[in-house]
């Protein structure tokens, strides 16, 4: 689990005599997990060196850990640390994990609230591991890191708390791919699980969760949705924007001079017990529309939707913005809002941007 699930499938690439591995709550790139989208995880850095120190006795950090993340934080992407990087993500062994015929079965397991190993960060694993030939399951939970893998890590069943069925997939997993021929081959397992978020989910109550399965990914059963920026709302495209690459739309339709400051309207909720709550209790991270700050923040909302509506997948946003600094940070949230403005925290992401010249050859996209 962590650790220990990044762990298991880089000792897959590198000897071929495990047949099998399973990552609860593992990475599958280093560089996104610590800086996705060039924006630095400092709240989970600084989690990571504290389980690491002798006062925690979780583990004994890497000397190498601390000096890297410095230069991840000062935006300086060197050849060394750029190959840290690499050599400690299963996304850099692909070939030795899923070529040459190996096509090793892998079982992923992230959380939806995992601000470590996002669960952005796990689908594009996932499909980096089947692009290469690897078979893999995936199962994306409600929860903060590894909050699906707990009751299991401490021994409890899948009927304490919640009827979880990831123990039970982890086991056929293994029965499957370590012991075939023992017992009949079981049903295939979908290629991938989402939870869906329930108001009634509780720590203090057996709830049974209720996943999505799609036997592919991308799946046919999921429209993909676009829109574009029109003054204060969210347009759905034109035709003529789907038929050709989309030009940089016009000043006049959307353009916003935003001032850096501390406090935008939107919540995030409190760092790590936020997320928890969320999961742990149904009580969900809200906004409200009339707190937004519109000199810092902007809202963009889209038409009504019809209910009952399921999102499930990787929302992306993509903005022309010029900047009075030389370094700044970008910050997007997608909400579901009530008719009475009400705002329900669904996703949200971050990205660091400044004028840093051509990117040296050794540096390529994540």
């Amino acid at each position: 689990v962590s650790y220990g699930g990044g762990l298991a499938v880089l000792t897959a690439a590198a000897d071929s005599r495990v047949t099998a591995a399973v990552s609860l709550s593992g990475w599958g790139n280093i560089n996104r997990a610590l800086a996705g989208q060039g924006a630095p995880n400092l709240f989970w850095y600084e989690v990571l060196k504290l389980s690491g120190s002798p006062w925690v006795g979780m583990g004994r950090l890497s000397k190498s850990v601390s000096p890297h993340f410095r230069a991840i934080l000062a935006g300086n992407r060197s050849e060394e640390v750029v190959g840290w990087c690499r050599t400690r993500s299963p996304e850099a062994n692909l070939q030795d994990l899923c070529g040459g015929g190996r096509a090793t079965p892998v079982l992923l397991s992230n959380n939806a609230e995992d601000r470590l190993f996002a669960p952005d960060a796990a689908l594009l694993y996932r499909q980096a591991l089947h692009g290469a030939g690897c078979r893999v399951e995936t199962m994306l939970h409600e929860g903060i890191h590894a909050m699906a893998e707990l009751p299991g890590m401490l021994g409890f069943s899948d009927a304490v708390a919640t009827s979880s069925p990831l123990w039970s997939r982890v086991l056929a997993f293994l029965d499957a791919n370590l012991k075939p021929g023992a017992a009949p081959p079981p049903p295939p397992p979908p290629a991938l699980s989402f939870q869906l978020r329930q108001p009634e989910a509780s720590v203090f109550k057996n709830y049974v969760p209720v996943y999505l399965d799609f036997d592919s990914w991308p799946s046919p059963r999921v429209q993909p949705s676009s829109y574009r920026l029109r003054g204060d709302a969210l347009a759905p495209p034109q035709a003529r924007d789907v038929a050709a690459p989309s030009p940089p739309p016009k000043a006049e339709e959307c353009t916003r001079r935003l001032a850096y400051g501390p406090d935008t309207g939107f919540s995030g909720g409190v760092p790590l017990l936020s997320p928890f709550v969320s999961a742990a209790a149904g009580v969900q991270i809200k906004s409200y529309r009339r707190a937004i700050n519109s000199s810092s923040a902007a809202l963009f909302v889209a038409p009504p939707q019809a209910a009952p509506l399921r999102v499930c997948g990787i929302p992306n946003a993509t903005f022309h913005a010029s900047s009075s600094m030389d370094r700044f940070q970008l910050a997007a949230r997608f909400f579901s809002m009530a008719p009475n403005g009400e705002l329900e925290l669904l996703s949200f992401g971050a990205r660091d941007v400044w004028h840093r010249g051509p990117d040296p050859p050794y540096l390529r996209p994540d």
